[in-house]
């Protein structure tokens, strides 16, 4: 019954609200484990969160550090 109702356009609502982006800096996750990413590794630019997945980024292969990547939209060529 409420998604039928029309309101008026001075009403505000979620469909209708507009705000300026945001000027905090984007949060950076862990691309193994999902936890927040202190670390970005220099080598394979992989964002870690502890030096225990450190050591694991350090066992990968180029591909699955590229698909790692990729699934962050961030893949680029290593050599």
């Amino acid at each position: 019954m409420e998604r039928d109702k029309v309101y008026a356009l001075v009403v505000p609502t979620y469909e209708n609200i507009e705000c300026a982006p945001s000027v905090l800096p984007q949060k950076k996750y862990c691309d193994i484990t999902g936890l927040n990413a202190k670390y970005t590794d220099p080598k394979t630019g992989l964002r870690y969160h502890n030096a225990e997945i450190y050591q694991f980024i350090r066992t990968l292969g180029v591909p699955n550090v590229q698909a790692y990547l990729g699934s962050r939209n961030a893949a680029v060529v290593l050599k």
